[in-house]
């Protein structure tokens, strides 16, 4: 059942996992930056930098998470939508990403490499903690539902990437083949494209109130079927709200008495909250 104790976990969850996304984004541009310079690597040292943009992405994302779970009057249904604008906003940081990256190795001036063992070093552990770290607050977001973590998770995973473009830069400079770096970036910079596009698409559509995803529906409708109180399912309509579900129900139901009608509704509202965790609110019109 989501009661307001489940709800307070998952803040609090959703809380401590944005503030290690702080952290990593800080441990990635320091030893970025560092390794950059020891090395000789202007493509280390910008990608250091551009984590630093990383930082400010993943606090806006805590600032989201922490504006979402606030209470006001003058916003009656919550503001769960916040962190879909934080994920929003993220999606646009994963575009400038991309064009940051391609800039940088498809018009930026070659240097030369003075430490090969430094840079690649830096970024074998940029390739290490960002693969593992994206993989582990992807898994977070998809249990918590949270948007705004999702589109962190795919935000740090583009740092992931670009590791294995400076890579592939790096070792192509230093053995005389810079046109490597150029095709490399190319590739990569598609699939950081694509990632902010998933999210944009999927923050537009919980911003604008698209109905309910078909998985969430269907499971809507075997537990309306179970009941044999319900006569017949007119409609099922519904909203996203940050990592909360809005559902409405029309209802044909086999009772005349508006009173054991309610009774009905309060029982089918509850089933759904106890067997999809993320449901806020149910309302049900019935006949």
């Amino acid at each position: 059942m989501h009661d307001t104790s489940t709800r307070t976990l998952n803040f609090a969850e959703k809380k401590k996992i944005s503030l290690y996304s702080i952290g990593v984004n800080l441990v990635l541009s320091i030893i970025k930056i560092s390794g950059g310079l020891f090395s000789g690597s202007a493509a280390l040292t910008a990608d250091g930098v551009h984590s630093l943009s990383d930082l400010a992405a993943s606090a806006s994302v805590y600032i989201g998470i922490i504006i979402s779970n606030k209470k006001s009057e003058l916003f009656p249904h919550g503001l769960y939508k916040v962190e879909n604008l934080v994920a929003l906003i993220s999606a646009f940081a994963i575009f400038f990403a991309g064009y940051e990256i391609a800039k940088d190795v498809l018009f930026g001036e070659s240097t030369p490499i003075s430490s090969l063992a430094t840079a690649l070093i830096v970024i074998g552990l940029t390739v290490l903690i960002t693969y593992l770290y994206s993989r582990w607050e992807k898994q977070k977001a998809i249990a918590l539902n949270s948007p705004s973590l999702m589109a962190d998770a795919e935000h740090i995973k583009t740092d992931f990437y670009t590791a294995l473009v400076v890579l592939v830069g790096v070792l192509g400079q230093y053995f005389g083949y810079p046109l490597i770096e150029k095709i490399a970036v190319v590739i990569v910079v598609y699939f950081i494209f694509h990632s902010g596009f998933e999210i944009l698409k999927e923050s537009i559509k919980v911003l604008l109130d698209a109905s309910l995803d078909h998985e969430s529906i269907v499971k809507i409708q075997d537990i309306l079927k179970e009941e044999e109180t319900v006569e017949k399912i007119n409609a099922i309509t519904g909203r996203n709200a940050g990592s909360f579900k809005f559902v409405q129900l029309d209802l044909n139901l086999v009772t005349d008495s508006l009173s054991e009608a309610h009774h009905i509704a309060h029982n089918i509202e509850e089933k759904i909250k106890q067997e999809m965790p993320f449901v806020e609110k149910v309302v049900v019109h019935y006949q």
